[in-house]
């Protein structure tokens, strides 16, 4: 039976999908685990930057088990998709670090992620068109968002795989490593986002899911309230302190942002 291994590095929480048998598929139990430690990363006042990534080598995840799909178990699932989509809708950043195959759910997940890191290993696939499953997870609209439509349409219809090649030409990924090392990397990127101001970095992401979700509009009014409310906040006066005075920034713990119900996408 696979587990979800949750860690912490300082700031950063770590989960790590672990089923290597099978490639890192979800059973339900998984998918359950899943929620539940983005949920309570998302609550954690002391975590400022989420990674996901899978354990081994070979594959980030498979996708949902195919057994419990075989078998329908899946379709009486209590949380459904909800683990695979939960980071689009918190606060804080989340870093897919895929290592492998990222495939199915896998790969809804990895989408529903803020930023991705790959390994030269790393395959995408969206494989409903040849399994007779329609791409759920938010990969109708949210793959176009991240590539060029055209594109996006013809993986989902064809169900050919990307490449982590291809998949950086696209900028699908921020960024692409030698096998082996996308957890590191990520690591590396989030260290960096961990020490910047937490508030702005929470409403950067609320902003720009907002955009692609409501259009230009919606956004404009969510970037002149927060900013006017940032302006007169504790990070605001941190920050320049620091910069004036030469020194790296104390940012506080993570707090809330004014009241907005703008949280994702």
């Amino acid at each position: 039976m696979g587990e979800i291994l949750v860690e912490t590095r300082d700031a950063i929480r770590v989960l790590t999908i672990c089923n290597e048998p099978i490639r890192n598929a979800f059973d339900e139990s998984m998918s359950v685990a899943l929620l539940e430690a983005f949920n309570t990363a998302e609550a954690d006042q002391r975590i400022r930057v989420v990674i996901v990534t899978g354990a081994g080598d070979l594959a980030f995840s498979s996708g949902h088990d195919l057994n419990e799909l075989a078998s329908g178990e899946h379709a009486r699932s209590t949380v459904g998709e909800a683990p695979f989509v939960r980071p689009l809708t918190m606060r804080k950043p989340v870093i897919a670090a895929v290592n492998g195959h990222c495939w199915a759910a896998g790969f809804m997940l990895a989408l529903s992620c803020d930023l991705r890191v790959a390994s030269e290993n790393a395959v995408f696939g969206s494989p409903g068109a040849r399994l007779g499953l329609l791409p759920e997870g938010g990969q109708l609209y949210r793959l176009p968002q991240l590539i060029p439509p055209a594109r996006a349409l013809e993986m989902m219809l064809t169900a050919e795989p990307m490449s982590a090649g291809q998949a950086a030409r696209f900028e699908l990924v921020s960024r692409l490593v030698p096998t082996g090392q996308a957890l590191a990397e990520a690591m590396t990127m989030a260290a960096v986002i961990a020490s910047r101001s937490p508030a702005v970095v929470q409403a950067v992401k609320s902003g720009v899911n907002l955009g692609l979700r409501d259009g230009t509009r919606t956004a404009e009014r969510y970037e002149a309230e927060t900013a006017l409310a940032m302006h007169q906040g504790p990070d605001s006066r941190e920050g320049i302190a620091a910069f004036l005075e030469k020194r790296a920034p104390r940012f506080a713990d993570l707090r809330s942002l004014p009241s907005s119900d703008h949280s994702g996408a």
